[in-house]
């Protein structure tokens, strides 16, 4: 890892990011473009030297990005401006607002576009992902030192000489799982908040016990002298119950922090230090994916995590370069078969060329803390499809499926509105698709960013209605335009009389509620007739089609879709 202090060494993994150095080469053609976005921020900003000199700085990221020298005066600017309170969320957005300047500028205007002007600011994405990502990373590790925490190789240290000492040792990998809050903290507040959070830790702890920094949110905890798997246990136990508590930050405000724990032994579970703390993070992630809060190594869990190394690795490449996919899938009036929207779902093939489930994808993107990444990309996929299709003529609506954490980002109702004025299209061409589960957690705050999206003329759907908890009053409550009927009910229904009652009641809900029922995985026409007998008017399914890549959507619609099949 580089640290601030290597002056002479270059801080940016530019291959990690998919960018070679013909690439970092190339970005010079967009230098003026780029200047361009950055200069039209400077009036506003006018009256604040430091954070207007930093903005003079960047204007050059697109020539000067591969000098170790201005990557390090760039980065101890970037830190500059946290330290005089800007939140990392406001100068992200920044970049972000920077990036959707130079993608107006060279898209928005054009009826068609060349791949050499795409695979151009496909490089500039990386690129500036690349410069924040390291900024971000590397204040996070100064922040870990000059807290006095010590970090992954101090560990390993201490490991070794409670191994020669022939003392048996317990280690536990603690990860936060939610670190996208953190975007929203206020920069003194950041600051404070690891060696907390690691305070809180070793208060729960025995005295010779010690906790380390580990890596990306995670902090490592070394038990000497353990005989036995319950002490581990009982340890990790009392940590848990401390995330279950709301940490007070310097400021005033509170905020929750959700972790999962991984134990391992020493020499149980592992020959050598090494080797013991990838164990006790294998354990970890295995019970993050079983959305366990804690869990002991297995040693079947070494051949899994070597699919699941390759398989996260490949994802974060091609959130880098723009590689995932989203499939339409067609929405139909159920009366006439007409198509009056689609759904948009993601695909991906992982490392062994396989399509990887997309719960399974967006599971991999919430634990590794890239939400935000995606979501960036979503949205502009988005609207690509979007202004592809009505360029050929398919005037529908499109379902954009949002993840449990959008819910919590305050800024998401303004990054949309970024999109659609960049891409000069309506609010309502778009459904944003919530889930049950997105909607229980901070409910307040979410209900105030869905209104800022219906602001924008956007509609919202309830995804998967009746497999959650929601009580009906909260129900009523919500700003939502559609309820989407779970597939497990629309299977069921014409065998299970309680299913039947099931999606009857949910469709007169809707209606009473003014809002639109639509019934997910109508495969027949057996299903089709009873959701018409029960006043339910629009569906997806097998029936009408499968998700499909958008020519091939298009190519559909005007065969099918546009003229009905019923």
């Amino acid at each position: 890892m580089t640290t601030i202090s290597d002056k002479d060494a270059g801080y940016i993994d530019f291959q990690a990011f998919g960018l070679s150095a013909e690439d970092l080469v190339s970005l010079s053609g967009l230098a003026d473009i780029w200047r361009m976005a950055v200069r039209e921020m400077r009036p506003a900003v006018a009256d604040d030297a430091v954070l207007l000199a930093f903005l003079e700085l960047s204007e050059n990221l697109p020539v000067s990005l591969a000098d170790p020298l201005w990557q390090q005066a760039w980065v101890r600017d970037w830190h500059g401006l946290q330290g005089r309170g800007y939140a990392l969320v406001e100068i992200l957005h920044l970049f972000f607002a920077f990036v959707a300047r130079c993608e107006d500028e060279l898209l928005g205007e054009r009826e068609s576009v060349g791949r050499v002007v795409l695979a151009l600011f496909a490089c500039l994405r990386r690129a500036v992902i690349a410069a924040v990502s390291c900024a971000i990373e590397l204040g996070e590790e100064a922040r870990m030192d000059a807290a006095g925490i010590p970090g992954e190789l101090a560990a390993l240290r201490y490991l070794r000489e409670l191994q020669g000492a022939d003392r048996q040792v317990g280690l536990l990998s603690i990860s936060v799982v939610n670190r996208d809050s953190f975007n929203y903290l206020a920069a003194n507040d950041l600051q404070r908040l690891p060696s907390m959070l690691a305070a809180r830790i070793a208060d729960r702890l025995r005295v010779e016990d010690k906790v380390f920094a580990g890596r990306e949110g995670e902090w490592l905890v070394v038990l000497p002298d353990v005989h036995s798997l319950s002490q581990p246990a009982l340890a990790a136990a009392h940590i848990g119950q401390m995330f279950t508590e709301p940490v007070s930050l310097f400021s005033g405000a509170s905020i929750m922090v959700r972790a999962t724990i991984g134990a391992a032994m020493l020499p149980e579970h592992a020959l050598d230090p090494e080797g013991a703390l990838h164990a006790a993070r294998l354990a970890r992630w295995a019970a993050g994916s079983r959305q366990q809060s804690f869990a002991w190594f297995e040693t079947s869990l070494g051949e899994d995590w070597q699919l699941r190394y390759r398989q996260v690795d490949a994802l974060h490449q091609a959130l880098q370069q723009d590689a995932l996919t989203l499939y339409l899938q067609p929405q139909v009036d159920l009366q006439n078969g007409r198509c009056t929207g689609a759904e948009l779902l993601l695909r991906w093939r992982g490392s062994d060329g396989a399509w990887v489930a997309p719960p399974a994808a967006i599971r991999m993107i919430e634990e590794n803390g890239w939400r935000t990444l995606y979501t960036d990309w979503l949205l502009r996929a988005a609207m690509r499809i979007a202004s592809e299709l009505e360029a050929a003529g398919v005037n529908i609506s499109l379902s954009v499926n949002l993840t449990v954490g959008d819910m919590g980002d305050e800024d998401l109702p303004e990054l949309l509105g970024q999109c659609l004025e960049t891409w000069k299209l309506p609010g309502q061409r778009f459904t944003f698709e919530l889930t049950e589960s997105a909607l229980l957690l901070e409910r307040e705050k979410g209900l105030a960013i869905m209104n800022r999206i219906r602001a924008l003329g956007c509609r919202l759907a309830l995804d998967d209605f009746g497999t959650g908890y929601s009580s009906l009053s909260y129900l009523v409550s919500l700003p939502m335009n559609e309820i989407k009927i779970d597939q497990s009910f629309i299977e069921a229904m014409l065998n299970s009389a309680d299913s039947l009652r099931v999606v009857s009641t949910i469709v007169d809900l809707a209606r009473d509620l003014g809002m639109v029922p639509l019934a997910e995985g109508v495969e027949d026409e057996n299903q089709r007739n009873q959701l018409l007998a029960l006043g339910c008017k629009a569906a997806q399914g097998y029936l009408y089609g499968q998700a499909m890549p958008l020519a091939e959507f298009i190519d559909w619609y005007r065969t099918q879709g546009e003229k009905g099949c019923h």
